[in-house]
């Protein structure tokens, strides 16, 4: 990676702090994450005052900081503006001087969260700092109360020499330069949440996590078509090119491709978290943080199950491809059909501890159901393709075979809403009616796993039409007077 260079213009945009930090990720994992900075650049201003100023912190006794006024009409802007800069640093030398003797300096200055707000609350490393800025619309424009409660205001670079309070590393700045919304991560990092992650651990730390890669190993196993990678991103140049293919996420000077397949994926899984939480009652509108923190889990969701479907559970999700949005489909399926697995107003506060339990036990049970109506989407179009071997004759693969769909079968019968697991005789006249037989091991397992997951659906209704069979079975079966 290149050195630090300045640049030509000065332009605020999110920038990521050197240092990893610990915090919970999707399912209860730890994440190591950088949180996101906002950084400011200004070519060529002034300095309107300067002084080293001794304050008093509490046990730490006295300790000095010096204090910076910026001209603001120098750079072209209304108001000056004021920072902290280290005392004692080369910075904070230069910074004396410019006022000393009225020459512009270039200067960097970081916006970063404290460890906790002034009042007293833990400020998460996957906030975002626009969010702890209070911004609403344009990015440059703060509010200073929110910002003063949640942020430090530093400077960190004056004509190159920077302070050992700097927390971004300079050296990628130029290619974050135009991250003006904090979407855009360097080469070997992607975005999670607020902050970044490494690219090399997302699969496996980040956006599918290990507990779940296991979960899914066992309902897909075996061997399969492995995972393409993302796509590299071009170094980021100007000026803008020309839009490229739908199937490039990035164009060509390295700006994201608003007409990509990965954009119109995070669009609809956005609309579709949109209408989940407007569907439980919370409104998407006052509640922008809820429906961003959903949208992010959709779409981790559909990571897994695409990675699962595929066996690649050791891969990279590609969310721009048609089976992350099939994937999508399903979870939105699963969750409108399902009653007992729809998004709930307990599950929309994005930092509630009880809330972030709630979506991910929500999100596993979701994950499984969609997960097996997907992989089922295959065992249908093979039993389809593959039903009736070179002789004529019709191939069955037994249904007992298939530890995971005698599992399921198990379970259905234990349902709460069924209790039939030690009366096979009142399902028997259901399977006969449904397959022809009774008999499991004659039955094609694609078409037993489409049954499963109707009657998984509404376990009451199972149980409702087992009693008409079995009730139907018993009146054939009668004398006819009796049965008259």
């Amino acid at each position: 990676m290149s050195p630090y260079s300045a640049p030509t213009r000065g332009k605020p945009f999110i920038a990521f702090e050197g240092k990893t930090r610990p915090a919970p990720g999707q399912d209860g994992q730890t994440v190591h994450v950088r949180p996101s900075v906002y950084v400011r650049e200004h070519v060529d201003i002034k300095v309107a005052a300067y002084k080293d100023k001794t304050s008093k912190k509490g046990s730490d006794g006295e300790f000095t900081l010096g204090r910076v006024t910026f001209d603001a009409e120098s750079v072209g802007l209304e108001h000056d503006f004021s920072a902290s800069v280290e005392a004692g640093s080369k910075a904070a030398q230069l910074l004396a001087d410019a006022f000393k003797n009225d020459t512009p300096v270039t200067v960097a200055i970081e916006t970063s969260r404290r460890y906790a707000a002034k009042d007293g609350d833990p400020i998460s490393p996957l906030t975002p700092i626009n969010e702890l800025r209070g911004i609403v619309g344009d990015v440059t424009v703060a509010q200073a109360e929110i910002t003063g409660r949640n942020c430090r205001v530093l400077v960190v670079g004056v004509n190159g020499e920077f302070t050992s309070e700097l927390l971004t590393n300079p050296e990628e700045w130029d290619t974050l330069r135009d991250n003006r919304d904090g979407q855009l991560a360097p080469p070997g990092w992607a975005v999670y949440h607020g902050g970044i992650i490494s690219a090399s651990s997302a699969g496996a730390e980040g956006d599918v996590t290990a507990k779940v890669l296991t979960l899914l190993a066992s309902y897909f196993e075996g061997k399969g078509t492995p995972t393409v990678g993302p796509q590299s991103r071009p170094a980021m140049r100007g000026p803008r090119a020309v839009e490229s293919k739908p199937w490039d996420n990035w164009n060509t000077d390295g700006r994201f491709n608003h007409g990509s397949y990965l954009a119109t994926a995070i669009r609809e899984t956005h609309a579709t978290a949109h209408r989940m939480a407007a569907d439980a009652g919370v409104d998407p509108v006052g509640n922008q943080p809820s429906v961003r923190a959903l949208t992010e889990l959709l779409l981790a969701m559909a990571d897994r199950i695409q990675l699962g479907v595929y066996r690649a559970t050791d891969g990279i999700a590609v969310r721009s491809d048609r089976s992350h949005h099939e994937a999508r489909q399903w979870i939105d399926f699963v969750v409108t059909h399902c009653s007992d697995l729809t998004y709930t107003p307990q599950m929309a506060d994005p930092l509630n501890p009880a809330a972030v339990e709630a979506r991910n036990s929500w999100s596993r049970k979701v994950i499984t159901t969609a997960g097996r109506l997907m992989d089922n989407v295959a065992r249908t179009a093979e039993s389809d393709n593959q039903a009736w071997s070179p002789t004529g004759s019709p191939v069955i693969r037994p249904a007992d075979r298939e530890a995971d769909l005698t599992a399921r079968y198990e379970a259905l019968l234990a349902h709460d809403d069924v209790k039939l697991t030690n009366w096979p005789d009142r399902v028997e006249p259901l399977l006969a009616v449904r397959f022809g037989t009774s008999d499991l091991t004659c039955v094609e397992a694609a078409h037993f796993a489409a049954a499963l997951t109707e009657w998984e659906t509404d376990p009451a209704a199972f149980l409702t039409a087992a009693r008409d069979s079995a009730l139907a079975q018993q009146t054939n079966n009668l004398p006819a007077a009796e049965a008259a």
